[in-house]
């Protein structure tokens, strides 16, 4: 910290230097575009830009939920909680939209109902409840193991959509 300098004055003293060395190497990996010096697949671009996707969304987190302390200490007097996966935890993807707010959606790849579930976000506070899935449930039928849902917000029952079924897909083909 610098002699007479407030904590407001360091923090944005270090935000605009850390945010403009950010968006310097933003432009740089932008650089690598030029099809005429290098190669690459959609693949490889869809995994850089989800990974620095993810950093910012878990970022931005930070600072909206500071409180959320992810390292709480074991303790024999109080009951041991297992800690649902957060969404923040999830590969994820977020689209914004024009007013304001995002779309995001997030994996869960673990378990026996790997799934995506969207959530729309206010672009201050991630919702923690979905307002739509899409779910592998191995437990139904062949033809209808991939469900798609809607939560609907003034009611408890979740609207299901017609099984996809694979083999339609490729009926055109």
């Amino acid at each position: 910290m610098k002699p007479g300098e407030t904590k407001s004055e360091r923090f944005c003293r270090l935000a605009e230097a850390r945010t403009n060395k950010l968006i310097a190497m933003m432009r740089l990996l932008g650089n690598l575009c030029k099809t005429g010096f290098y190669e690459y697949n959609r693949d490889q671009v869809e995994q850089i830009f989800t990974a620095l996707q993810l950093e910012l969304i878990k970022n931005k987190m930070r600072f909206l939920q500071p409180q959320r302390d992810k390292r709480k200490r074991f303790s024999l007097s109080e009951p041991y909680e297992i800690r649902k996966p957060e969404p923040l935890d999830q590969p994820s993807l977020a689209i914004p939209l024009p007013d304001g707010t995002y779309l995001r959606a997030v994996g869960y790849p673990q378990g026996p109902y790997a799934s995506v579930n969207i959530y729309w976000d206010n672009g201050e506070i991630p919702s923690s409840d979905p307002i739509c899935f899409a779910e592998y449930n191995p437990d139904k039928p062949e033809t209808q193991r991939v469900c798609i849902a809607a939560y609907c917000h003034d009611s408890d029952e979740t609207t299901y959509y017609r099984p996809y079924v694979a083999a339609e897909r490729n009926c055109n083909e």
